[in-house]
C-alpha cells in the first residue's frame, strides 16, 4: 500500500487530482494515508486556502473509528470491512472538503522466544517462535538488527531467519511482521562474544609449484602471507610477476623465492625458447577467423575466443570487456603468444518486414548481414527490444508514436549500419491517428492500435460501411450453471475483443433508453435474448426496434404489458399503464413538445407544451392490453408464465377493442384486433414529429457529447425524419448523421478543447477502453463485474426504468449537462484510481493481469522508459489519441523522471496517472 501512497501523492503534487476544488478554494489534510494498530490514534490537521475561516468539521465517512473535532483519529477494536476515509470540511463552505483513507490493521504474532540465547557472532540460523494463541502465518517477515531478513515458515508457531550477527552492539533485536497486520512484539538478546586466539603465521606456499616459461616470457606466481618475492636468474615484482632472462642458464632452470613471516618456500622454473606465433599482431571481427602458425607447436589455446589444433582462431561472438583476445602455441621449448584486436563487424540492413510500421506496438523481424549477439536497433533514435538474434536475422519489437519517415540502424558497439528509412503509419491514412482513435472513443469501445490503423486507411465513412456489413459477431452464451450473473462479465468480453464495436456501442446505449433490469427479469435466460435483439436490431429502422421491443417477453414482464388485462367498469379495474407511459416519455417523444433542434416549444405563457395528458395514457394503455407469453407447447394460455423464446402473443379475449384517444391527436377505431392496434399505435407514435430530437440527442449523448448544440441535434433529426431516401427512422442513417457531423469531428486533431464537448466515461466505457488502448485481451471470466457494481452501474440491473443516470442532470454547481456525473460520486472516483492501481502496480512482469480473464502486456513501453519524454508521449498517443495538454503532459514526465523503481515502475506510474486524471476520464 505504500507504494499506492506515493502515487497518490505524486498525483496531488503534480496538479492532476486534488481534493474538492472551486475556483481555488481547497482542504488538504496532512498525513496522507497511514497505516494503524486497531485502538491506535493519529493525529490530522488541516490546511484550507481560498477561503476566510480555516475550520473544518472532521469526519469518519467509511469503515469505522472515532475522530475528535481537533484531528486526533482513533481506530475501531475490530477490524472494519471496509476502507476507512477520515473527512475534512469547510465550515465556511461545507461544499469544499477532501478525504484521506486510514488502513487499521490487526494485532501481529505474538513472539515467546529466539534462539539460540544468546546469539554467537557471525552468520547465525535463527528460530523465533510465537504463542498458538496469536501465531505466524505464511509470508510472516522478520525484521532482524534493523533489516528485513528473509524468513522462513515453519510452522504456526515457528519461523527461522538467517542473519549477520555483529559484535556490537551486545544485543540483538528481532519483531515480525504478518502480513497485513500490525507488527508483534520485539524480542531481544546478548551477543556473546569471545575474542579468538591468534593463529599461527603460516609459510607462504608457492603457485604454482612448477613452470615452464619462454625466454623473456612472464609467469604470474602467488602465494598468502608473502613479504617479498625473489629470482635467480630473471626478475619478479613484489605482486610476484616473473620475468624470464633473456638467455639460457647453465642449468636450463630458475627458481623463484616467496619470503614471508612465517618463512619461505620456491618454485622451479624451466626455461625455454619461445615459440614465435605469426602473424603476432592482428584485428578480427566478432565471429570471425584468422590462421595462425607457429613451428613445432603441439597445442593452441585462446583467452576468448577458441583455436584448433590446427592454428585457425575464430573470434568470441560478444566482445569481451578488454576488446582483445591472446592466442598462445605450446610446445617443447615452451609457448609463444599472438595479440588479437577485436572489432564488431560493420551490420547491414536489407529489408524490413513488414516494410511499414503501425503507430503504437509493433513486432518486425530486420534482415542483414553482419549481425551479433550484442547487435542493437533503434528507430527514430529509441532502442528496440531484440526478442532474437542470428547473424542475418534480427527479431524486435518497440512503440512508434509518431507517423512519417524514419530512420532505422543497427549497431555493434560503436559501429552502426547505414539507416534504413521506414514508413511509420499510414502514409496514405485518410484521417490523422489522432483523429482515428478519437472516432473509436465515439463510434466504438475505444481504439485499439490495429482499429485505428483500419480507420485511417478506410477513413470514416468506409469503416462504417464496413461495420454496417459486419455480421452480429458477438453474443450472450446463457449457461445453466450460471443462470444468474456473468452477463456483465461477458459484456465487458464482448466489447474489448469482438470486432462488431459499432453494433455494440449502439447496442448499449440503445439498452439505456429501452431499460429493463434484473430487479425485475431475475433470469439470465430472460435477459439475454432481449440484448440479443438489441444488437440485432441496432441498424435496422427504429420503428422496428420500437416494436420488437413492445413484444419482447422481457419489456413484457418488467413493465407489465404482458397479461395486461382490459379493464373492465363493473369491478373498477383499469389496464396497466406503465409500458404506454414509458414507450412515450422515455423510449420516443417526451413529456414535453420539441423543436427539431430539440429546445422546447413555449406557449403563450411562455410554458412548456406538453405532448400528452393523463387521458392518453390511459388511453393508450388500453391499446396495450390483450398480450401474453409465447406458450411453450399447446394453445394460447393467459396469465402464463413468462417464455423468453419467442415474442408475446395476441390473447384477444382480453384486448379492449374500444376507440382510444391516441398521442398527436390521432383516434384509434373500435373494433381492430390486438395486432392492428397495437401497429396503428406504434405508428402513430414514430411519427410523431418529437422523436427525431428526442432520440437524437440521448444516442449523441451516449455516443459523442452531452452537451451537443441545438444545430448538430437538427441535422440529427433531420437525417431520422429521412435518410435521403424518404425513411424515416433508418439507424443506419441517423448514427452516421451522428459519427460524421461537423460537431462530432470538431478538434479530431486536437489543441481547441471546448467547455461542452465530450462526456464522462460512465464505468462500463472506462473498463472497456482501458483495456482495448493497450490492445489487450479479456475472457467472459474477468473480474471486473464486481467493480461496476462499486462504481454504481451494474450493467444490466439498473435501480429503475429511467436507467443508471439522467441525460437531463446536470453536476452540482455546473450550467452544462454531465449525465454519467450523477453516478460519480467522490467516493466513485476514487474506486477508479484504485482499480486502476490493481492492474498497473506489478513490481516484476511487465504482462498485467486482473484475475485470470485479463491481460495487458506493457513490455513495449518498458524499452522507452529510460526516456521519460519518450515514454510520455507513447502513452498520451495510447490513452489520449496523443493531444494531451501541454503542462500535464509536462508534469507527468517530471513524475515519471522522479520514478526510480526501475522503468516497469515508470510505465505503470505513467499509465496510472493518465487514466486516474480528469483529461482521460472525460472523452473529448
Amino acid at each position: 500500500m505504500s507504494r499506492f501512497a506515493n502515487r497518490i501523492a505524486t498525483l496531488v503534487g503534480t496538479g492532476i487530482i486534488a481534493g474538492v476544488c472551486l475556483y481555488g478554494q481547497t482542504v488538504t489534510i496532512s498525513p496522507g494515508y497511514v497505516n494503524l494498530p486497531l485502538g491506535g490514534s493519529q493525529q490530522y490537521t488541516a490546511t484550507v486556502t481560498g477561503l476566510t475561516h480555516t475550520t473544518v468539521t472532521w469526519g469518519v465517512t467509511a469503515g469505522g473509528g472515532t475522530i475528535t473535532q481537533t484531528g486526533l483519529y482513533t481506530a475501531p477494536a475490530t477490524l472494519p470491512k471496509n476502507s476507512v476515509l477520515i473527512s475534512a470540511t469547510s465550515t465556511e463552505n461545507p461544499k469544499i472538503s477532501t478525504v484521506v483513507y486510514v488502513n487499521p490493521e490487526g494485532p501481529g504474532p505474538t513472539l515467546t522466544a529466539m534462539s539460540p540465547n544468546p546469539l554467537p557472532v557471525g552468520t547465525d540460523t535463527i528460530t523465533i517462535t510465537a504463542s498458538a494463541s496469536a501465531p505466524f502465518v505464511k509470508g510472516a517477515m522478520a525484521v532482524c538488527g534493523g533489516a528485513s531478513t528473509s524468513t522462513k515458515f515453519i510452522s504456526a508457531t515457528s519461523v527461522s531467519v538467517v542473519s549477520y550477527v555483529g559484535a556490537s552492539p551486545s544485543t540483538f533485536t528481532c519483531y515480525i511482521n504478518n502480513p497485513g497486520t500490525w507488527q508483534s512484539n520485539s524480542l531481544t538478546v546478548p551477543v556473546k562474544s569471545s575474542a579468538p586466539s591468534a593463529p599461527a603465521t603460516p609459510t607462504p606456499v608457492v603457485s604454482p609449484a612448477s613452470a615452464t616459461v619462454a625466454l623473456k616470457g612472464t609467469q604470474q606466481f602467488s602465494a598468502s602471507n608473502v613479504t617479498s618475492w625473489s629470482a635467480g636468474a630473471g626478475t619478479i615484482t613484489a605482486a610476484g610477476l616473473y620475468t624470464a632472462p633473456a638467455t639460457i642458464t647453465s642449468t636450463g632452470t630458475d627458481t623463484v623465492t616467496a619470503t614471508g613471516p612465517g618463512g619461505s618456500s620456491t618454485a622451479k622454473i624451466t626455461l625455454a625458447t619461445p615459440l614465435v606465433v605469426s602473424p603476432a599482431t592482428v584485428s578480427v571481427v566478432l565471429g570471425g577467423t584468422q590462421q595462425f602458425s607457429a613451428s613445432n607447436a603441439t597445442g593452441w589455446s585462446a583467452i576468448a575466443g577458441s583455436v584448433t589444433s590446427a592454428g585457425l582462431y575464430t573470434a568470441p561472438a560478444l566482445m569481451p570487456a578488454s576488446g582483445t583476445d591472446t592466442v598462445t602455441a605450446t610446445g617443447a621449448n615452451g609457448t609463444g603468444s599472438a595479440a588479437v584486436t577485436l572489432s564488431y563487424p560493420v551490420p547491414a540492413i536489407q529489408s524490413l518486414t513488414p516494410s511499414a510500421l503501425p503507430l503504437g506496438s509493433f513486432t518486425a523481424t530486420i534482415s542483414g548481414t553482419g549481425f551479433t549477439a550484442q547487435s542493437t536497433a533503434s528507430l527514430g533514435g529509441t532502442l528496440l527490444i531484440v526478442t532474437a538474434q542470428t547473424a542475418t536475422s534480427l527479431s524486435v519489437s518497440g512503440f512508434a508514436a509518431t507517423t512519417g519517415m524514419v530512420n532505422l540502424i543497427v549497431s555493434n558497439g560503436s559501429v552502426a549500419s547505414t539507416p534504413l528509412v521506414v514508413p511509420v503509419g499510414n502514409p496514405n491514412s485518410q484521417v490523422s491517428a489522432a483523429a482515428a482513435r478519437r472516432f473509436l472513443e465515439q463510434a466504438a469501445f475505444g481504439p485499439t492500435p490495429n482499429d485505428a490503423a483500419n480507420v485511417q486507411t478506410l477513413g470514416y465513412q468506409g469503416w462504417l460501411t464496413q461495420q454496417f456489413a459486419m455480421p452480429q459477431v458477438s453474443s450472450y452464451v446463457s449457461d445453466s450453471s450460471l443462470s444468474q450473473g456473468g452477463m456483465p462479465e461477458q459484456f465487458l468480453a464482448n466489447a474489448v475483443t469482438n470486432p462488431d464495436q459499432l453494433r455494440q456501442k449502439v447496442a448499449f446505449a440503445l439498452s439505456q433508453i429501452f431499460v429493463t433490469s434484473f430487479n425485475t427479469i431475475i433470469w439470465d435466460d430472460s435477459m439475454i435474448p432481449y440484448e440479443q435483439m438489441l444488437m440485432a436490431d441496432a441498424f435496422t429502422n427504429y420503428r422496428q426496434i420500437l416494436g420488437d421491443v413492445t413484444l419482447s417477453p422481457t419489456m413484457g414482464q418488467y413493465l407489465d404489458m404482458a397479461n395486461n388485462a382490459m379493464g373492465n367498469p363493473a369491478t373498477g379495474t383499469i389496464a396497466n399503464q406503465n409500458y404506454a407511459r414509458e414507450v412515450m416519455q422515455l423510449f420516443t417523444i417526451g413529456t414535453t413538445m420539441l423543436n427539431q433542434d430539440g429546445s422546447q416549444q413555449l406557449d403563450n405563457n411562455n410554458l412548456p407544451i406538453p405532448t400528452y395528458l393523463q387521458p392518453v395514457i390511459a388511453d393508450t394503455a388500453r391499446v396495450f392490453t390483450g398480450y401474453t407469453y409465447l406458450p411453450t407447447s399447446g394453445p394460447v394460455e393467459w396469465n402464463d408464465y413468462i417464455n423468453p423464446a419467442g415474442p408475446m402473443v395476441p390473447y384477444a379475449a382480453e384486448h379492449d377493442t374500444g376507440s382510444k384517444q391516441l398521442v398527436n391527436g390521432y383516434a384509434e377505431p373500435a373494433g381492430l384486433s390486438p395486432q392492428q392496434d397495437v401497429s396503428n399505435a406504434l405508428d402513430n407514435i414514430f411519427n410523431h414529429p418529437n422523436v427525431g430530437p428526442f432520440v437524437g440527442k440521448i444516442l449523441i449523448q451516449h455516443l459523442v457529447k452531452s452537451n451537443p448544440s441545438p444545430a448538430y441535434i437538427s441535422r440529427v433529426a433531420a437525417a431520422f425524419a429521412n435518410n435521403g431516401n424518404g425513411v424515416r427512422g433508418d439507424m443506419q442513417a441517423v448514427i452516421t448523421a451522428i459519427l460524421l457531423d461537423p460537431e462530432a469531428r470538431a478538434n479530431d486533431n486536437g489543441g481547441n478543447d471546448q467547455p461542452g464537448d465530450g462526456h464522462l466515461q460512465e464505468p462500463a466505457l472506462f473498463i472497456a477502453g482501458m483495456v482495448r488502448a493497450f490492445g489487450g485481451v479479456m475472457s467472459n471470466q474477468n473480474y471486473f463485474g464486481w467493480d461496476l457494481v462499486n462504481m454504481s452501474q451494474d450493467l444490466y440491473n439498473a435501480p429503475s426504468v429511467f436507467n443508471y443516470y439522467s441525460p437531463t442532470f446536470v453536476p452540482p454547481g455546473s450550467t452544462l449537462l454531465g449525465p454519467e456525473f450523477q453516478i460519480y460520486a467522490p467516493d466513485a472516483s476514487v474506486y477508479r484510481a484504485n482499480m486502476v492501481a490493481g492492474m498497473f502496480f506489478s513490481y516484476s512482469n511487465p504482462v498485467l493481469s486482473y484475475g485470470p480473464g485479463t491481460t495487458i502486456d506493457i513490455t513495449p513501453y518498458v524499452a522507452l522508459a529510460s526516456n521519460p519524454a519518450t515514454l510520455v508521449a507513447a502513452l498520451d498517443l495510447t490513452l489520449t489519441h496523443g493531444t494531451m495538454p501541454a503542462a500535464m503532459k509536462q508534469a507527468i514526465v517530471t513524475a515519471v523522471t522522479n520514478d526510480t523503481n526501475g522503468n516497469l515502475s515508470r510505465v505503470e506510474t505513467g499509465a496510472w496517472l493518465i487514466l486516474s486524471s480528469s483529461y482521460y476520464n472525460v472523452w473529448h
